[in-house]
């Protein structure tokens, strides 16, 4: 028994040493991050974490990088042109399935915030049978809207898909379509009603979907025992902690630094996207991502059963791997 407990003491002072604050003659190790997207209030716990010092003060010099395109993220760290990227559960599966040897590290946004939002008449999921729905991609999206509409007994074959490719709110504030697959709760749904328009908004985690992350931290395989890893999640924790407690604060720091976040809809998303964020953006809920990660392959979106370790894990809860 105590030899067990050595044996556990000793692992856990070797994780501690990977995350320890930087000496002083230590040169910072820089982390490039690849956004999701362009710079908006999902991003606040790392702003936070640059303003407040806690990438400073874990040894980090932290790059934000947001890409020409979108789903350009994963390939850019699996191709060892950046260090992270920012991107989404529910395209961890795929990823995995495809062998592209990249594993999710930690958590940003650890709530969902894809939503369907419908305009018109539609006031319930059963209003959109023979309704026409704008849809910016396949695999998950296609999985989550069937399982939704399955709950009131519409079929995917009793609507009407077309991609509008990612032009969501034009293509309903154009009356193009009838309501959107894909759009976020905290940026879209905003807009939509500071625009005036009338919506309805369905939430897929309370029609039939498991719950999942929305967006998440990919490292490459080969890196995720690297101790910049484990720097980088705890500053994280500290900054997001540091945001929770000075909102307003470091929304004035951002607005200074990116004019772009000074407007009515990036402040009304940051306040909306608070909540939303990982207070321990490390800790992984493996039930959760088992959970959704069956959902995927019920629905063929991948096509065999993927090991949980092979896509996800906890970066404090790995042992170091030790050099010879």
């Amino acid at each position: 028994m105590m030899k067990a407990i050595l044996l556990r003491l000793a692992c856990l002072l070797i994780m501690m040493g990977g995350i320890g604050h930087a000496h002083a003659t230590d040169a910072p190790r820089r982390v490039s991050v690849i956004l999701d997207w362009f710079l908006n209030a999902d991003h606040a716990a790392l702003l936070a974490a640059q303003y407040g010092g806690a990438f400073a003060r874990h040894g980090l010099d932290v790059h934000l990088i947001a890409p020409a395109d979108p789903g350009a993220a994963p390939r850019l760290v699996a191709a060892g042109q950046a260090d992270l990227a920012v991107s989404y559960q529910t395209q961890l599966g795929m990823l995995s399935e495809q062998g592209i040897p990249l594993v999710r590290v930690g958590t940003l946004i650890d709530t969902p915030l894809n939503t369907l939002i419908a305009a018109g008449n539609v006031r319930s999921l059963a209003d959109l049978k023979g309704k026409v729905i704008g849809v910016s991609l396949s695999g998950a999206d296609d999985a989550v809207l069937a399982t939704m509409l399955s709950t009131v007994g519409v079929g995917m074959g009793d609507i009407h898909q077309v991609n509008v490719n990612f032009q969501l709110e034009q293509a309903l504030m154009s009356h193009s379509v009838d309501a959107v697959m894909g759009a976020v709760r905290t940026y879209e749904l905003i807009d939509l009603k500071q625009k005036g328009m009338t919506v309805t908004a369905f939430f897929p985690e309370e029609h039939g979907v498991p719950l999942n992350d929305e967006l998440v931290f990919l490292a490459a395989r080969d890196h995720i025992r690297d101790p910049w890893v484990r720097a980088f999640m705890a500053a994280l924790e500290e900054g997001t902690n540091t945001l929770l407690n000075h909102s307003d604060e470091i929304l004035s720091k951002a607005i200074a630094d990116h004019p772009e976040l000074d407007t009515p809809l990036n402040r009304a998303a940051w306040r909306e996207t608070l909540p939303r964020l990982a207070k321990q953006p490390a800790l992984l809920n493996a039930r959760r991502y088992r959970a959704f990660t069956a959902f995927l392959r019920a629905h063929g979106v991948i096509s065999h059963d993927v090991a949980l370790e092979t896509y996800a894990v906890d970066p404090f809860a790995l042992v170091p791997e030790t050099t010879p």
